[in-house]
């Protein structure tokens, strides 16, 4: 009977578990040169993970070696020797899609499943001039417009966004606050890495393939 009990346990659990949601709250602060970021994620609504510091604290925490240059691209510390840097052109970029661009398919997979419950994102943008704040704002419409809509078309929203951008023609001023929610399940994120997983396996397999039989 014991056994029984527990073996009805164990399965109800990789049941379940699967099923369940993942809920992620983030939150991005920015003021000036002041940038924050803050993320909670949930599971079964008692298990947490908060998340509230700089960003610039997390990408140090997150890369320790990379260090970012404005207007010089990357420098990225190589251990017992010098920086070495990395400009970020189109070169470099085509090389990181080259590389890596084969697993967007995971997670394009991932995103059609993910729903967005909430997705609040303001804007106060000030040049100090009535004519070049005018512009500013109508190129941070466009260009939120094109992100947002291109997000909502691979996720799977539940939601409409709010949106807006404040002209500030009074003062130099760059303010944004991002507020989104979103949920997705266990089972997709196990999906996803084993789609990562084989996709990567099959590389391996087609480039041994590759070698010819005289020189192993």
């Amino acid at each position: 009977m014991t056994t029984i009990i527990v073996t009805g346990a164990i399965v109800l659990v990789l049941v379940l578990v699967p099923l369940s949601r993942i809920r992620v709250h983030l939150k991005f602060t920015r003021r000036g040169e002041d940038d924050r970021i803050s993320m909670v994620v949930a599971w079964l609504k008692y298990l947490r993970y908060t998340l509230d510091v700089p960003l610039v604290d997390l990408l140090v925490r997150s890369h320790p070696a990379v260090r970012f240059k404005t207007k010089r691209g990357l420098s990225q510390t190589v251990p017992g020797g010098k920086p070495e840097e990395t400009m970020v052109t189109l070169d470099y970029l085509f090389d990181v899609y080259r590389r890596y661009g084969d697993y967007l398919f995971a997670l394009f997979y991932l995103a059609g499943r993910t729903r967005i419950s909430r997705f609040r994102w303001y804007t106060e943008i000030g040049t100090g001039e009535v004519h070049h704040t005018g512009v500013a704002v109508g190129i941070a419409w466009a260009a939120k417009i094109t992100l947002v809509t291109a997000l909502f078309a691979l996720s799977a929203p539940g939601t409409r966004p709010e949106l807006a951008v404040f002209p500030n023609y009074e003062h130099r001023r760059f303010r944004t606050f991002l507020d989104c929610i979103f949920d997705v399940r266990i089972g997709h994120i196990m999906m996803t890495g084993m789609k990562a997983l084989w996709r990567s396996r099959g590389e391996r397999a087609w480039q041994w393939n590759r070698i010819p039989s005289k020189d192993l």
